[in-house]
């Protein structure tokens, strides 16, 4: 049962770190637009074509079919592109860039109870801390009606500077790990689309 809930956020962590460096490599002569934004996600070619593009007000449901969101406006479904990377229920991407970064949110879930969750937020802090990471507590949040324990990591990757806020919620036995990465110069625009976002979110 305890490694369930570790690799849960040593996942999250590198979903995260996936997403920010396909991210940072498809700015690099990628075009702007929603259509091509998610190919970045895993670095692939410029022009590989969207997995889903969302018009405004557009549900989308996570793979694990526990929960549906409404993105913000301008961002896109890209979960296909996170490949290779367990426990992947969600990804979403925004289409527009600040510092050649596109804000992107990462859902992760597998098994795990509370008591665990907060053990292995305790040690996701200490090891991002001992990696050299500025590590402080995330404002609390409430995902659905049920409360959500998080913290935030600053550092820089790539000479971009980067904010990232991981949350996490337990609901009927399974652990969700919410990663929002952003921009640091961003970083109050994507709390705000992370709100937005929130504020859709249903348990199915």
């Amino acid at each position: 049962m305890i490694s369930r809930p570790s690799r849960a956020v040593s996942v999250g962590v590198l979903t995260c770190a996936l997403v920010l460096t396909g991210c940072s490599q498809g700015s690099q002569g990628s075009p702007t637009g929603a259509a091509s934004s998610p190919s970045s996600v895993s670095a692939t070619t410029p022009g590989a074509s969207a997995s889903t593009t969302t018009a405004a007000g557009d549900e989308v449901q996570g793979r694990s079919g526990a929960f549906a969101v409404v993105p913000p406006e301008g961002w896109v479904e890209a979960t296909d592109q996170a490949k290779g990377v367990a426990n992947v229920d969600l990804v979403l991407l925004s289409s527009k860039k600040t510092d050649s970064f596109a804000n992107n949110l990462v859902v992760i879930s597998t098994d795990g109870d509370q008591s665990l969750l907060e053990d292995e937020l305790a040690k996701g802090k200490e090891q991002m801390g001992a990696a050299g990471r500025t590590v402080s507590d995330a404002p609390g949040k409430t995902v659905a009606g049920v409360p959500a324990m998080g913290f935030t990591t600053t550092y820089e990757q790539q000479g971009l500077k980067v904010l990232a806020r991981s949350y996490a919620v337990q609901r009927a036995g399974k652990v969700y790990l919410l990663t929002l990465s952003s921009s640091q110069s961003d970083s109050s625009h994507a709390m705000a689309e992370l709100d937005e976002l929130l504020s859709t979110w249903t348990w199915t």
